[in-house]
């Protein structure tokens, strides 16, 4: 049975988008999966001769092998730090919607799973008016929720899921990312259950911080074995494992 793709977003840029993505990636492989990443858009690139390095695609790279090319899975790297939008804007550069679809569209029939990453938000704009959320929807794809344990993310989780459903996207799960049990305060302790009742959608997982992990220098610690051991993840893909 094929697995389902989906779509991965934060709450907020920084909340660790990339390390699950590359994680789930490596987990799905190393279980005979044939599952990819992509990145339709990647602000913040870095200049490296000719080319243009993707972050997360690199970091992608450091976790597990790809059998497929930076540009395949990252049809857009821009070097301003800024929103994809005006990200563009500066770069005199045109995000083709199109082409995204049919980058992605390529991976879905090569391979058995594609794990989409966003950029930031689900509100953050790819092009004046076009939102990630918008992407998710033409690409009729689930969304999975990143969040912050700390104090803030009831609310900023809540605000994403419904504005997602509201944009009738369907919402699979939410993880909580970089939690540290020995100094956890009441609230990080208690807000994953308080935004599992005011969402309805489970907390498929609570990882736990990870030293040494760092996307920026490609640093993947023990992210994977993290990842496996603290998510839920054959229910973020339910109804393609057997």
């Amino acid at each position: 049975m094929r697995m389902p793709s989906i779509f991965i977003t934060g709450t907020d840029t920084g909340v660790g988008k990339t390390a699950i993505t590359a994680g789930l990636t490596a987990i799905l492989r190393a279980h005979g999966r044939d599952a990819v990443p992509m990145k339709p858009v990647q602000t913040g690139g870095i200049p490296a001769g000719n080319q243009i390095l993707a972050e997360d695609v690199h970091f992608y790279q450091q976790v597990t092998s790809l059998p497929v090319t930076p540009t395949e899975i990252n049809p857009y790297c821009l070097i301003p730090a800024v929103s994809p939008n005006i990200a563009a804007r500066l770069s005199e550069t045109t995000i083709d919607l199109d082409e995204i679809e049919q980058a992605y569209r390529r991976l879905v029939s090569r391979h058995e799973v594609v794990l989409v990453e966003g950029a930031g938000g689900i509100c953050v704009p790819i092009n004046d008016s076009f939102t990630f959320a918008d992407l998710a929807k033409r690409l009729n794809l689930p969304l999975l929720v990143v969040a912050r344990p700390g104090l803030g993310t009831i609310n900023h989780t809540v605000l994403t899921v419904r504005y997602a459903q509201q944009c009738g996207l369907k919402v699979t799960g939410i993880i909580i990312n970089g939690y540290r049990a020995e100094t956890a305060t009441m609230a990080e302790k208690t807000n994953p259950e308080v935004i599992r009742a005011l969402t309805g959608i489970p907390i498929l997982g609570i990882v736990p911080w990870i030293d040494g992990l760092n996307v920026e220098t490609g640093q993947a610690a023990n992210l994977t074995e993290a990842i496996g051991n603290s998510v839920k993840w054959p229910e973020i893909f339910q109804g393609g494992l057997r």
